[in-house]
Parts: C-alpha cells; sequence; structure tokens
C-alpha cells in the first residue's frame, strides 16, 4: 500500500489524562490506570509511546495529561522531551483535550497531520497498528475526512460504543467504510442485534485527521469548542500561556465523540487489524496475566506472588514483596497493592466506581 504524505507531518498526541477508577486500589490520582505496568509488565503509556515510534519522531509524540500526573512522567519515561508534555488547566472531557493539542501542534505545523489515541490501551502486533494508521493517514490527506478505527466485535459487549458501517470507500486495505453513525453504548438484546447485523464495529477511540479537517468538523459541531480553539491557538503564537488556559476553561466539557464525530460530514472507519484491548477493568488480566491449572488468573509484580488452595477461577492483581493466599474461593477479584487489599465478586469489578466514590465519601481520600 502506498504512504505518499509526509512523514515529518505525522504527530501523534496520547491522550492520559484518566484517573482509572476501574483499576482502584492500584490505580490512584498520581498513579492512574496508564501507569500501571498491565501491558505485559510496562505501564501502558510507555507501551503506547513505543508502538508510534518508527511512525512519528519522539519530537512529534505529544502527551495531555494532569498536573499531578505530568509530574510523575519524566520519571516514568526518561527522555521524553519535557516540552512535549501538554497539562490540561482542569479535566474537561476529551473536546476540550483534542482542541489543546491540535492549537499546539496547529502554532508548530499546521499542515500536520496528527494521530490522537487513548494511552491505556493494550494493542498488538506493532507493526500492523503502524500499518493501519498509515492507511487511516492516507485518507485523511484530502483535509476534510476525519478517520477512526473500529474493532470487529467479538461478542455482544455493551460496555463500548459502535459505529454502524456502510459501504467501502476503496479496495485497498486494510479495509476502510464509510461511517454511517456512530451508537453509544448499548443494552445486552440491543448489543446482540450489532453483533448478528455485521456492520458494526466498536469504536476503539483512536483517531487520524489534519489540522485542517479537524478544525473545519468542531465549527460544524461546536461552535463554542472552535472559539476555544482559536484562542487557544492564539494564545499559543503569542506565547501567552494565560491565555490558552483561559479559552481551555470556556471550552465545553464533552467528548470529542459528542461534540465532533457524530456531527462531521466525512467519516472513514479503518478496520482494524490487530489485537485490541482496552483494559477496562480488573477482568481484563485475563487476558494479560498467567493462568494456573485451577483457573486463577494473576498478575504480580515487584516481588508478589499466590498461593492457591482450592480456589478456582479467581482474578489477582498484587504488587510489592507479598505473598496473597486464597483457599476455598471461586470467582473473586482480588487485589493487594500498597496500604489498601480490595476483594469484590468477579462480576461486581465493573462496578468499582461505585466503591470509590465510597471511599471518598467516607473521607478516606488518604487511599484516592
Amino acid at each position: 500500500m502506498p504512504t505518499t504524505f509526509a512523514m515529518s507531518s505525522l504527530h501523534a498526541v496520547i491522550m492520559a489524562g484518566g484517573s482509572g477508577t476501574r483499576f482502584w486500589p492500584a490505580s490512584r490520582a498520581v498513579r492512574p490506570k496508564q501507569f500501571l505496568p498491565l501491558a505485559h509488565g510496562k505501564p501502558l503509556i510507555e507501551a503506547t509511546m513505543d508502538r508510534l515510534l518508527g511512525l512519528c519522531p519522539l519530537d512529534h509524540i505529544w502527551i495531555v495529561t494532569n498536573r499531578k500526573q505530568a509530574r510523575m512522567l519524566p520519571k516514568l519515561l526518561p527522555g521524553f522531551p519535557i516540552e512535549q508534555i501538554l497539562v490540561e488547566p482542569e479535566a474537561r472531557d476529551t473536546a476540550p483535550c483534542v482542541a489543546l493539542a491540535t492549537a499546539m501542534i496547529a502554532a508548530r505545523d499546521p499542515l500536520a497531520t496528527m494521530i490522537v489515541l487513548p494511552a491505556d490501551h493494550v494493542i498488538e502486533p506493532v507493526a500492523a497498528f503502524q500499518q493501519m494508521l498509515r492507511r487511516g493517514a492516507e485518507i485523511a490527506k484530502d483535509n476534510a475526512t476525519l478517520v477512526t478505527f473500529g474493532i470487529t466485535p467479538s461478542f455482544a459487549a455493551t460496555g463500548y460504543g459502535y459505529i454502524e458501517c456502510g459501504q467501502p470507500i476503496d479496495s485497498l486495505e486494510p479495509q476502510a467504510l464509510h461511517a454511517v453513525r456512530f451508537r453509544e453504548k448499548p443494552d445486552s438484546a440491543t448489543a446482540g442485534q450489532f453483533l448478528q447485523h455485521g456492520s458494526f464495529l466498536w469504536n476503539s477511540g483512536i483517531f487520524v485527521w489534519t489540522v485542517e479537517a479537524i478544525r473545519a468538523a468542531m465549527q460544524k459541531g461546536s461552535k463554542e469548542l472552535a472559539a476555544a480553539y482559536d484562542q487557544m491557538l492564539a494564545g499559543r503564537q503569542a506565547q501567552n500561556p494565560g491565555k490558552v488556559t483561559r479559552a481551555f476553561k470556556r471550552a465545553p466539557k464533552i467528548s470529542i465523540d459528542y461534540a465532533v464525530m457524530e456531527k462531521a460530514a466525512k467519516v472513514a472507519v479503518v478496520r482494524a487489524t490487530v489485537q485490541w484491548d482496552d483494559v477496562g477493568s480488573f477482568p481484563a488480566i485475563e487476558a494479560i496475566g498467567v493462568k494456573d491449572a485451577a483457573g486463577n488468573f494473576v498478575l504480580s509484580h515487584a516481588g508478589a506472588s499466590l498461593l492457591s488452595c482450592q480456589a478456582a477461577g479467581n482474578i489477582v492483581y498484587a504488587e510489592g514483596k507479598r505473598t496473597v493466599a486464597l483457599f476455598g474461593v471461586k470467582d473473586l477479584v482480588v487485589v493487594a497493592v500498597g496500604d489498601a487489599v480490595m476483594v469484590c465478586p468477579r462480576d461486581r469489578a465493573a462496578d468499582l466506581k461505585t466503591l470509590v466514590e465510597y471511599v471518598k465519601q467516607s473521607g478516606r481520600t488518604d487511599l484516592l
């Protein structure tokens, strides 16, 4: 497949400001999910950056995060350019995050093509991942099309958004299709219908577009967002950080999907040719941990170990010099890190936000 776009104009934006409450107590404010060693022993954000090397030079990779996490990044990613770390003044969802990153890139390279992706996915193999991004960049070079990437569903998931796809846009590979519409997380019956229909893909949350195309799409989808972007760009060009901050805080608090993608005139979906896992909650350890003879899955670090006796189907995440001993239990999630131990049924693991809220209401902010 030809790749005629200019590699020198390709930038990548890693969105890394999330808190990852479904991984509490391993995930905390200063050490969120994307900092955890969930990518075969490597922190997720480091694995994300590694997947981009060879596609983008290091000084074209940007990380958008919050102030607390930005202070940790130099320790986690030694050698990463400090000036490429963009700090969000406050949490305002992904649309302002994208607008901020676009403004910073546009000030340096107004003809840039941008890859935008989350920091907390496990994606393999790297070669196929880079190939699909190149494919997306080729499609996006018309300066009008917004490109996203769809994952072929393997089950009727209710935790993912879906993209309804139309006809192929050409005959090249990986396959690219016209996006018909975006569908938010469905109930189980609707998810089953999507799976049976065959034209629905999971929304990966990975995008490719040019600066020009995303600016036009912001203007169409949210004039407030476009205005905030224009002011952030002007502030960056004037080297006025205060103006950038004020503009960011005026941006609507909304996701890029709601603000832009669902209203865009031209959206293409490239069918992803990779193994993809958004590592959404502890049960994802089934795919990345070690399985014992009784069907227990364990992910351990820094000297932690598991002793299991008459226990089956459990998921264990442990850090530090400790032993987790299981006896006569099944289908639990057990997390042992630092100053906290968490135990819950496997089928409640996706609801850990409720527990985190309870911890907060109990005044135990030291655990967050």
